[in-house]
């Protein structure tokens, strides 16, 4: 029992404790609000309003100041009351312990003073504004005065420099000191949200009028200026050139100029449109033509020297050129009696020669047009330019085609001798399988010679032609020399093998009574010899067995017959090879 007691004794004295620390610190808030309500009252709206308000104010202006003092009115009148008041009861009302109900008053009052803060804080920014903006419009005045005065007095003094744009000029400029005027007394009549609308368009307009002001002169003395002294000196240099017999191919210079001259009058009016860029772009565009008759002009000068120099070498040139098509012709007519030219020598050779004759033909008109004074040199310089790269392309086709028609009676005769080798070397192969006496020539050695006779017969054929085709001929060489280099080899192995399977034959023979495997291997290999002329498989026969019999001993007769002949010991062959 005494436990609770002093259990609800010590729950009393913190709940009291609790009370006493929120109420303390109740009064701390109360005491900040305070604080922060004389803060505002300190400012100094009351003579803000009074310095605006001097400012004569009118229109949209004018509401907004009348907004500002009901605001004013609601915060000195209204606000501030309601703030002392509520503070007040908050601080009577910390010595009791309705804690619930005192949160909530400190919260409104709190709310309260911040709403009333931003209000004047809200007031006191937009006085200011209204203040700058007054500032503001009547250094605008100012400035804008002293702005147009300048611009007036450029144009009076200057109106020289613009020509048919100073009456549009002046216009404009009386059209921005009408709006001028109107900046002028909204300002002095305090309604500065017009004026402010109004200010926005002064500046853009005078902004472009300035440009139009600085723009102008430059594009007007070209035109007026620049443009028709170049005219007039490129008319004189036309003159004084076509005196001297120059001309200008295509080119009307004449109607240029004057073509030159209409743009120059309509880009004048352009100007007096007040269309600056528009002008300009023309007057590029002049800028570029005038420097085109210079630049033709100039170019049928430093044409003459060249042209009249290069004659000379021209003429040199082709006639070298046509000398040489003459004496490749006679050569290409004289070779193809004998020969059959396949690379269409003749027939590109003729057609350099024409080639030769079109540019001579242009070269003696262009002579013509010298003599006569009516050429243009830079066509003229053109033409020789290029006949003088074509005439050395033609030369390096000329010497081309020479070169490879040229060895071709070396090539006949060298052909001729290798076809009388070709013929020998068969007559010796034949010679020495013939001098064998074997008993018969294998058909597939037979087929293969024959082959070659062939191909070295059609080859004597075609070579007694009356018009050789030496393209052909040397193909057939190649081939030739191949199939008897063959044949040569197919050779050499009849005889080798036809010659060790006698002597193997004649070996076996101290075998045969002794040994049946040798005895029947003899008889197979001599049928395949006498019989069957399959001389490589008799060898093969008859040396396998003996090898049996006598290991080594077909080595040992191969290398002796190899040392004998004094020729290479050939890969022994298989009946797989």
């Amino acid at each position: 029992m005494i436990g609770v007691l002093i259990g609800i004794v010590i729950l009393a004295i913190v709940a009291y404790v609790g009370v006493l620390a929120y109420q303390q610190r109740v009064r701390r808030q109360v005491a900040t609000l305070t604080a922060k309500k004389e803060t505002m009252v300190a400012i100094p709206l009351t003579d803000e309003l009074e310095l605006v308000g001097q400012l004569s104010l009118t229109g949209q202006s004018l509401e907004q100041y009348q907004q500002l003092e009901d605001d004013f009115t609601d915060i000195t009148e209204n606000r501030f009351t309601r703030i002392d008041e509520a503070l007040t009861k908050l601080t009577a009302d910390s010595r009791g312990i309705n804690l619930v109900q005192l949160r909530q008053d400190l919260n409104k009052v709190t709310l309260l003073v911040s709403q009333t803060d931003e209000l004047v804080q809200s007031v006191q920014a937009k006085l200011a504004s209204l203040q700058e903006v007054d500032k503001q419009h009547r250094q605008a005045v100012h400035d804008l005065e002293q702005k147009y005065q300048g611009l007036r007095k450029t144009l009076l003094a200057k109106n020289f420099a613009f020509g048919p744009s100073i009456d549009g000029l002046e216009e404009r400029l009386s059209q921005l000191e009408d709006n001028f005027d109107t900046f002028t007394r909204l300002t002095q009549e305090g309604d500065h949200e017009r004026a402010a609308d109004v200010l926005s368009q002064l500046d853009t307009d005078t902004d472009e009028l300035e440009d139009l002001i600085k723009a102008i002169p430059p594009l007007y003395k070209d035109l007026t200026v620049v443009y028709p002294d170049q005219l007039k000196e490129l008319k004189a240099g036309y003159d004084q050139l076509t005196s001297q017999h120059f001309h200008f191919g295509e080119q009307d210079v004449p109607q240029m100029v004057a073509d030159i001259n209409s743009h120059v009058t309509e880009n004048l009016e352009t100007l007096g449109d007040l269309r600056p860029d528009d002008a300009k772009v023309v007057n590029d565009r002049i800028a570029k033509q005038i420097d085109q008759i210079y630049d033709l002009m100039q170019t049928e000068i430093d044409a003459k020297t060249p042209v009249e120099q290069n004659l000379d070498n021209v003429a040199k040139f082709i006639g070298h050129a046509q000398n040489q098509s003459h004496a490749l012709l006679n050569e290409l007519d004289r070779l193809s009696q004998n020969y059959t030219l396949d690379h269409q020598e003749l027939e590109t050779a003729r057609e350099l020669n024409e080639q030769l004759r079109n540019i001579d033909g242009t070269y003696q008109r262009d002579v013509q047009d010298l003599t006569g004074q009516t050429a243009t040199y830079s066509i003229i310089l053109e033409h020789q330019q290029q006949q003088e790269k074509d005439l050395q392309q033609i030369e390096e086709q000329q010497a081309d085609i020479l070169k490879s028609v040229a060895g071709l009676a070396d090539e006949e005769r060298q052909a001729r001798d290798t076809l009388q080798q070709f013929d020998f070397d068969l007559h010796s192969l034949r010679r020495q399988v013939e001098n064998l006496n074997l008993p018969g020539i294998p058909q597939e050695y037979l087929d293969y010679f024959f082959v070659v006779r062939d191909e070295v017969a059609q080859l004597a054929t075609d070579m007694d032609q009356p018009q050789i085709n030496m393209e052909r001929i040397t193909k057939q060489l190649l081939i030739i020399q191949t199939d008897l280099d063959t044949l040569r080899e197919k050779t050499e192995d009849l005889i080798d093998s036809s010659q060790l399977a006698e002597q193997l034959l004649q070996y076996a023979n101290r075998y045969q009574t002794s040994h049946d495997n040798v005895a029947e291997a003899s008889e197979k290999a001599a049928q395949l010899f006498e019989h069957d002329f399959q001389y490589a498989q008799a060898l093969e026969t008859i040396a396998t067995v003996l090898d049996e019999v006598e290991p080594g001993s077909y080595k040992r007769l191969e290398d002796a017959y190899y040392a004998r002949e004094g020729t290479a010991k050939p890969k022994r062959r298989t009946e797989e090879d």
